[in-house]
């Protein structure tokens, strides 16, 4: 195999790669904002949990304010991998939803 082939292949192959990568993170985006309008129709129809849906998460906050104060870094990263090993779905959600946010947080308008 030529070196010009080998390039030919490797440019294909990335570029099926990157289409391939392009294409879930927008059906994970579509899927996020479905989530996301769902749950915003959720909790106006619920009008009267939101109160305890802030004390919820209030609480899972508190809890989570405390593992981290309490474990070291090499430990969070442990549980992280095994929980994302253990629901790479939701992880995947996660990871669209905290990259929304961030860019939605560092965008210039």
């Amino acid at each position: 195999m030529s070196t010009a082939s080998l390039s030919t292949n490797l440019a294909d192959a990335s570029s099926r790669l990157q289409d391939k990568a392009s294409d879930a993170f927008r059906a994970g985006r579509i899927a996020t904002a479905d989530g996301l309008d769902a749950a915003a129709s959720g909790i106006r129809e619920r009008g009267d949990d939101v109160a305890e849906l802030a004390h919820s998460t209030a609480n899972s906050l508190k809890a989570s304010a405390k593992y981290v104060r309490k474990h070291d870094g090499a430990r969070i990263v442990d549980d992280i991998e095994s929980l994302i090993t253990a629901h790479p779905g939701k992880a995947l959600l996660g990871a669209v939803l905290v990259g929304f946010f961030a860019g939605r947080a560092f965008r210039r308008d």
